[in-house]
């Protein structure tokens, strides 16, 4: 009889045991999921941030009407690609805010009805003829002046734009105190300017002037190479858009009393106007730059004033002669200043503008600019830019005869 052979059932794994494996089945799983969405997150990111990246002007052309010119950097690469189409060499160049491309595209626009808008014309027929008039014919005027420009931001149009077949013989830079200080914007980097032209290829040529501190560096660097890094405040914007739109759904109130309170009534006051009345331009203007002159006899001006030191430099260096003029402002803009500030600031300018390659012309308060001659309470009309390149091209003329 052939034996039997026992087969005996394995023991059950103890209880501490098979804890142990269900618990490590779940960690392991646990940690696979977040090595994919660690993946997920590196690999979005890196496509996210390679495809934003150095989005320069030179993506498009001069006549591009298709980008954000009235809030955004649409206007910046209009002017930076009409210099690169330029076909020869621009002899005076203009540099500023709103205050030196209205009055100059005013004076033409007056001539010609079929001149394109502020953005998108960037000469100036009525200077080039007041030029031939005083002594200095056949030149080629081109602006780069850009809305909301501040000295920082001319720093840049001078140090990577005026330079080789681009660089001007003479640069006529129209200034005021806005371009100093302003409560819109609270460093050098916050300007359109700065966020459009800055990235990684040419940050080290700006990283100490504009990023002093270490920890300022290291969040350009971060805000460049993390797409959602950079993207933070969107973010946090929108999460915050989702949060009130289930408050005002489920009825809950939210606690905007204090805010409310101080909001300050000029806060929202629109920027420069085109077009409306006269009423409302003024109106308007003067709730402006009360908002953006907002603390500025208290505000250190020495950062703005170190940009315009280090223009006047990089001209003096590429032997650009300088034609710095103190722009005019409408008494009523004046009046917005702190007692006794526009005094010391144009005798701090003329202190800067004190060099051997540096012609100063301060028109704070030229008498012969009235209220008639100020579309605004800041910009100049057309008849104020005649009144304009009277004074100024002399200076122009004198400094082209002896390039």
């Amino acid at each position: 009889m052939p034996s039997t052979v026992e087969i005996k059932r394995s023991s059950p794994a103890p209880a501490g045991l098979d804890q142990k494996q269900k618990s490590y089945g779940k960690k392991k799983g646990l940690q696979t999921a977040a090595c994919w969405a660690i993946g997920l997150f590196v690999a979005v990111n890196g496509a996210l941030t390679l495809s934003g990246m150095d989005q320069k002007p030179v993506k498009g052309s001069a006549n591009d009407s298709t980008r954000d010119l009235w809030s955004g950097t649409g206007s910046i690469d209009l002017a930076i690609n009409g210099l690169a189409e330029l076909k020869k060499r621009p002899t005076v160049m203009l540099l500023g805010s709103s205050l030196i491309m209205h009055p100059f595209w005013a004076m033409d626009a007056e001539k010609n009805p079929h001149l394109p808008d502020i953005f998108h014309y960037h000469g100036s027929t009525a200077l080039e003829d007041k030029l031939a008039e005083v002594g200095a014919p056949k030149q080629r005027v081109y602006s780069l002046a850009i809305f909301g420009e501040m000295i920082s931001d001319a720093y840049i149009y001078v140090n990577d734009f005026m330079k080789g077949d681009k660089k001007p013989d003479v640069l006529m830079f129209g200034i005021a105190p806005r371009d100093f200080s302003d409560s819109d914007l609270p460093a050098p980097m916050a300007t359109f300017t700065f966020k459009r032209l800055v990235g990684m290829d040419n940050f080290p040529r700006y990283a100490e002037s504009f990023l002093p501190k270490w920890n300022d560096k290291a969040d350009f660097v971060a805000s460049h190479s993390c797409f959602f890094y950079g993207k933070r405040w969107r973010l946090q914007h929108e999460v915050q858009r989702v949060v009130d739109r289930f408050y005002n759904l489920a009825g809950i109130p939210k606690d905007n009393g204090p805010i409310a309170a101080k909001a300050d009534p000029d806060k929202n006051t629109a920027g420069f106007m085109l077009n409306g009345s006269a009423e409302e331009r003024w109106s308007n203007s003067v709730k402006e730059y009360r908002r953006r002159y907002h603390g500025i006899g208290d505000k250190d001006l020495s950062i703005q004033e170190g940009f315009l030191n280090k223009v006047l430099a990089v001209c003096a260096e590429r032997h650009i002669k300088v034609v710095l003029v103190n722009m005019p402002l409408a008494q009523k803009n004046r009046d917005l200043m702190p007692p006794e500030f526009y005094r010391a600031y144009r005798a701090k300018i003329a202190a800067i503008a004190n060099r051997p390659d540096v012609k100063f012309v301060d028109l704070g308060d030229a008498p012969d600019f009235s209220e008639e001659d100020f579309w605004d309470t800041a910009h100049l009309n057309h008849f104020g830019g005649r009144k304009l390149i009277n004074h100024i091209a002399p200076s122009i003329a004198e400094e082209l005869n002896s390039h």
